[in-house]
């Protein structure tokens, strides 16, 4: 079939010079936009930020670290050591995340704490690295912290406090841990295929199933499913949850890469993950992913948005129908996930209408202490399956802010960068980590995607690498 004749006859055809010209209108008052030129002015610039609070407590430990190292001669002794190589600590972490206990990704956090101390205290001209973000993950650390003092269960909060402010402000120890391009790269690339060993697994699991968990997660009643994937993750939805992470890292490598052999390499790889991420059934992160995906191709090229069109239309008569039922169950009250989900929400909002200034504490010891006097429906639960809901009901209202804007600025920022990116490499990275977050939040709208510590870990922690894409080439550049 000469496909070539086919698209140049479809390109010349009335109806497709009218839906350019609509798009190519459309697109014109988009960028005219004065809320568009507002979002894309990025605030907060670097130079600002040295007037604040944070970075003046900063410069006073740097000095305090410095004195003490260089007292101590640790410049001398640890130099070219493994010590003073925090990269390779936070990419262990992130990388190790999928597979490692919680508690063995925490001492690694821990490691990167050390390390990158130490080469802060060995290097008295070394900047802290600047994002506008940065002060609102503090921001969100401090305020987790100060939450378990005012919680119900104060001792069974504290605990998860300190966990939450130590995977949130890996956020400050990875960005700071990474200095180089080639070495931003070579992070993501090992992330990549971590992402694949981890779907590589599921997708076993899918093949030998014996000893697992059969039919969990599934209402029998309604799907014929027989087995949800979870892999190393424990639970399907964590393990889609992951995915929507990773797998827009992927994409960027696919449409980045520069040979036919590199092509092949990262389509291999985003196709057994996307397999993977369909074994979970998890339709929150099927959601996620095809927003993500839509986001990705039309900031890519708006002409995408036609093929979207196609797709939706043609999607019902190519899928198979243990998937189809599992979208078109997507708002079904019947389906006891869905009306679960619901009666959950309701309780939730129910008994923030109380707690909404301060919540009741974080964790799932000061939720349950709560949560079943406003259960409706006697439906039972340990978090309220919502980011948003359950962080205001850790935190109150000031964590709920400060987690939108956090996702605010760091869409802004990637946005912006994208706006200005002369580099077609580096604006493929950008633009899939707007899809990444984008495609995350709206999983979260369905489950509470922090209830997994590792992926919450892994969430802060690809928040610093796709931002690094809007700085670490721009510096060397320009250097």
């Amino acid at each position: 079939m000469n496909y070539g004749f086919i698209i140049g006859s479809v390109q010349q055809s009335l109806i497709y010079h009218i839906l350019a010209v609509i798009a190519g209108w459309f697109s014109r008052q988009w960028q005219r936009s004065p809320i568009i030129g507002w979002f894309l002015r990025q605030p907060g610039r670097e130079d600002r930020s040295r007037e604040s609070i944070f970075y003046r407590l900063f410069c006073l430990l740097h000095r305090l670290l410095n004195k003490l190292c260089c007292f101590l001669h640790l410049d001398r002794i640890t130099e070219h050591s493994v010590f003073r190589k925090p990269v390779l600590w936070a990419g262990l972490a992130l990388a190790a995340a999928p597979a490692a206990p919680t508690m063995g990704v925490l001492a690694l956090v821990l490691v990167t704490v050390c390390s990158l101390a130490l080469t802060f205290g060995c290097d008295g001209e070394r900047k802290l690295v600047f994002f506008p973000v940065n002060k609102y993950v503090y921001c969100f650390a401090f305020v987790y912290l100060v939450s378990a003092f005012t919680s119900v269960t104060p001792a069974a909060s504290l605990k998860v406090s300190a966990m939450f402010c130590a995977f949130s402000l890996f956020f400050i120890l990875l960005t700071n841990s990474v200095t180089t391009y080639k070495q931003l790269k070579v992070l993501s690339g090992i992330l990549v295929f971590a992402g694949v060993a981890v779907a590589l697994y599921g997708i076993l699991q899918f093949l030998n199933p014996s000893g697992l968990r059969i039919g969990a997660w599934v209402d029998e009643d309604m799907f014929s499913i027989g087995f949800r994937v979870y892999s190393t993750l424990e639970n399907p939805n964590v393990l889609g949850e992951y995915f929507l992470l990773v797998i827009p890292l992927c994409v960027g490598f696919l449409f980045s890469a520069k040979t036919w052999f590199q092509r092949i390499i990262w389509a291999g790889c985003f196709g057994i993950m996307m397999l993977c991420m369909v074994l979970t059934y998890s339709r929150g992160c099927w959601l996620g992913i095809c927003l993500a995906a839509a986001i990705f191709m039309v900031m890519y090229d708006r002409r995408f948005i036609l093929v979207g069109v196609a797709v939706l239309i043609a999607a019902p008569f190519v899928l198979p129908d243990s998937i189809m039922a599992r979208l078109t169950s997507i708002g079904d009250m019947s389906d006891s996930s869905t009306s679960y989900r619901v009666s959950i929400w309701m309780g939730s909002i129910a008994m923030l209408r109380e707690f909404w200034f301060c919540g009741v504490g974080p964790g799932q010891a000061a939720f349950n202490k709560l949560y079943g006097t406003y259960a409706y429906g006697a439906a039972s639960a340990s978090h309220a399956h919502n980011l948003f809901l359950q962080i205001m009901a850790d935190t109150g209202i000031c964590g709920l802010v400060l987690i939108v804007v956090i996702v605010f600025s760091a869409v802004r920022t990637l946005a912006t960068a994208v706006q200005n990116e002369t580099c077609r490499e580096n604006r493929m990275f950008q633009t899939a980590g707007i899809a990444a977050l984008a495609g995350f939040m709206v999983q979260s709208m369905f489950d509470y995607t922090f209830y997994n510590y590792r992926v919450m870990f892994m969430f802060w922690g690809f928040l610093g690498i796709y931002l690094l894409f809007t700085k670490l080439h721009r510096e060397e550049a320009g250097a």
